[in-house]
């Protein structure tokens, strides 16, 4: 009998080259994200029947029905009430500040992709920037911020002027910066801390009783500073929390939760068991170009988490971070050129004399741009790593 070798074929097996990650399939593009993206200033018409105008001028927060007209284009029932505090608020007689809801009374109803929106008066930013350029600043720090866009607003015929229209903090907002949007969701309101009873906007199937602010409350007044910190890290989304009192510190919010318990989100991520801060309503910002890069924070989390060691430590690393990669001035500041080019016609259209001093306005954010990074690039020089 004749034997033929056979070879071993599988004796020895070559691995595989190492096969590249598979990246995530890119985001759809929205008509949402198309508005914010187009820089276009849109002409809205309002229009209110005489009950609704005069439901407003009583009850400034009531919901009342309009018609909405962008171009061609006609809304009929859409949901308005006005908004605005202490010293952005207008009668609706006046340039008053508007929420849009599109189908508070008509199912389903989008305006651009969008359920709701606001259209903000900007009489305490006349540049109309502000909260464009500091959310930009806040979403590239890894903090979820509204959008803002541009409309010039008539209604009932009389132009009103010219306003930002920023999205809304609804359920498609939440799907844009969450992987779950049916977690509690609250609205700080008016100067209140999280131990007072905050507006729960909405929820579906998520921590009952408001178990999970309860918590953050507990662990803010946690007496030891390291088990206080530690407490807070298992609650908060801490890397998101900390980027967002960094960026409210560099823009200077005295208006904002870390300062004032103002002006704020708060989103309960049942995907993470985490919460996490959303800032809000920043037309006054960069007051303070020479203002501590660890200011006074009054809100009980931001002041519980800077007086802790750990926290500070973390804080201060996070900022220099920021300022490194994110909050770069010139960058910024030709951003702002370019929307001067946008906003600045739109403003003149309605107001000759503020569109001739925009360019003023403009500056003045510029300036205390590259000022505040100049001065906290000195302060950090003088606290160790």
């Amino acid at each position: 009998m004749i034997r033929v070798a056979i070879p071993l074929l599988f004796a020895c097996v070559l691995p595989l080259p190492a096969q590249p990650p598979v990246a995530p399939a890119p985001r759809r593009i929205t008509e949402r994200d198309a508005f914010f993206r187009s820089g276009k200033v849109l002409e809205l018409k309002l229009e209110f029947d005489k009950k609704a105008a005069d439901t407003l001028r009583g009850n400034h927060r009531a919901y009342v029905k309009a018609k909405l007209k962008d171009g061609d284009a006609t809304y009929l029932d859409v949901g308005v009430h006005l908004k605005g505090a202490a010293g952005s608020f207008r009668g609706f007689d006046d340039k008053p500040g508007l929420t849009l809801n599109m189908d508070k009374f008509a199912d389903g109803q989008r305006f651009r992709g969008m359920d709701k929106f606001h259209l903000s008066n900007s009489v305490q930013d006349p540049s109309y920037l502000s909260e464009l350029i500091c959310g930009e600043i806040f979403r590239a720090a890894g903090v979820p911020a509204a959008r803002v866009g541009h409309a010039l607003v008539a209604i009932d015929g009389r132009a009103r002027g010219l306003y930002y229209l920023k999205e809304g903090y609804d359920r498609d907002f939440l799907k844009a910066n969450f992987e779950n949007p049916d977690g509690n969701f609250y609205d700080g309101g008016f100067l209140r801390d999280i131990d007072q009873p905050l507006d729960l906007i909405t929820t579906k199937k998520d921590v009952a009783d408001r178990k999970d602010l309860k918590a953050l409350v507990a662990a803010a007044r946690e007496g030891d500073p390291k088990k206080r910190f530690e407490r807070l890290e298992k609650l908060l989304d801490m890397d998101s929390f900390i980027s967002y009192m960094v960026v409210e510190s560099i823009a200077w919010d005295w208006d904002g939760y870390p300062f004032k318990c103002n002006n704020y989100r708060i989103y309960h991520d049942p995907v993470k068991d985490k919460i996490t801060f959303i800032p809000s309503g920043m037309d006054q910002m960069f007051w303070d170009v020479n203002g501590p890069a660890l200011p006074g924070f009054g809100g009980m989390v931001a002041n519980g988490i800077v007086s802790a060691p750990e926290g500070k430590k973390r804080y201060y690393a996070r900022m220099r971070e920021i300022l490194r990669d994110v909050y770069k001035p010139e960058q910024i500041v030709k951003r702002l050129d370019d929307l001067e080019k946008i906003v600045q016609p739109a403003l003149a259209s309605v107001d000759r004399g503020a569109g001739n001093d925009y360019k003023n306005q403009v500056n003045r954010l510029r300036n205390a741009v590259r000022e505040r990074a100049k001065s906290l690039d000195e302060q950090l020089k003088r606290i160790p790593k």
